[in-house]
């Protein structure tokens, strides 16, 4: 028996798949969580929250939800800066992306992956990275290329550096969370453009790479992938890079919850809470400079066992992922 019923409501069928799993009508327990994702089903979600039948979480305000004592405003992907000025002062608004050099946040809503089986690797696997390189330096009030270039070989030796606040102070002009956050964006997505070049020159014959480049930093991108049934083919039994979010600094976020769901071994630059996340895993999963990253790769290309026993420990690690998600929906929604 259900001592609660939750609404998950969301206008935008894209949606989905950044929320994997979560976005799907699943049980938790004594919360079934129903999934009201669309244009048509958000306005069902819209009429029962008008009539106070259930409780609810909205996905990027989309229906913007005011009542703290039903609902709750799930901004997806993006600290509270994503959050629009006007709804900024509701007491009810949730992040899921934490970023360690503006201001903590408040009220973060983490999810866990749920995986439905034990996968295997795949007897050639490949090495996948999905995503974008667009985030260009555009005026003097933000990091210029020189800067990045001076900066290349410390972040590159120390992936980390980047979520430290002495790093920040020593460039000393980007003080406030505005400034800081859109810098941060820049830094951390030419890491990444890094790391996907040292990774194309010693692994070019398995490496591909789907997403955007609006850079133009001289590889060939595959055409980005938005089918979610295909990107889930293409994570599945392969070796997966996550180069982390460009908005923060979180193990377990929309595309690393993605590629885990689906049976992809995940390789990631080390985040703020690896160490947390990934306990006994840590030196499996998490790579701190492009080195050991590299080497990581290798292992795991010619290592189909080393692979095999990843995806086991994956498996186990989140069994009870229904658990900490139901105890994320209690502790936001019913505290």
């Amino acid at each position: 028996m259900f001592k609660k019923v939750v609404f998950l409501v969301f206008r935008n069928n894209y949606r989905l798949a950044a929320l994997g799993n979560f976005g799907k009508s699943t049980k938790y327990n004594d919360i079934f969580l129903i999934s009201l994702g669309g244009r048509f089903k958000s306005i069902l979600g819209k009429i029962l929250y008008f009539f106070k039948i259930g409780n609810f979480i909205s996905i990027d305000g989309d229906p913007i939800l005011d009542d703290q004592n039903l609902s709750i405003n799930l901004w997806f992907t993006g600290t509270s800066l994503k959050i629009l000025k006007e709804y900024r002062h509701l007491n009810n608004n949730f992040v899921n992306m934490s970023n360690p050099i503006i201001s903590r946040e408040k009220r973060l809503f983490q999810i866990y992956p749920i995986i439905k089986k034990n996968f295997k690797i795949n007897k050639k696997p490949k090495i996948i990275f999905m995503g974008k390189i667009f985030f260009q330096p555009e005026n003097s009030n933000f990091l210029n290329l020189e800067i990045l270039k001076k900066n290349k070989n410390r972040i590159k030796n120390d992936f980390s550096l980047i979520d430290k606040n002495k790093f920040w102070s020593e460039l000393g002009e980007y003080k406030d969370d505005y400034n800081r956050f859109e810098n941060y964006k820049i830094f951390k997505t030419y890491l990444r453009e890094q790391l996907i070049l040292e990774i194309s020159k010693n692994f070019k014959n398995h490496f591909s790479i789907f997403g955007e480049d609006k850079k133009n930093i001289g590889l060939d991108f595959l055409k980005p992938i938005y089918d979610e049934k295909k990107i889930n083919e293409i994570y599945n039994g392969n070796i997966c890079v996550d180069t982390g979010s460009i908005l923060g600094s979180l193990s377990l976020h929309p595309r690393s919850i993605k590629i885990v769901e689906n049976g992809g071994l995940l390789i990631q630059a080390k985040q703020e809470d690896s160490t947390v996340i990934w306990e006994e895993m840590h030196e499996r999963i998490v790579f701190n400079n492009i080195d050991s990253l590299l080497e990581g790769i290798e292992n795991n290309l010619s290592n189909s066992k080393l692979c095999n026993e990843t995806l086991s420990m994956l498996f186990e690690k989140f069994r009870d992922s229904k658990k900490k998600i139901r105890d994320s929906i209690k502790k936001s929604l019913f505290n």
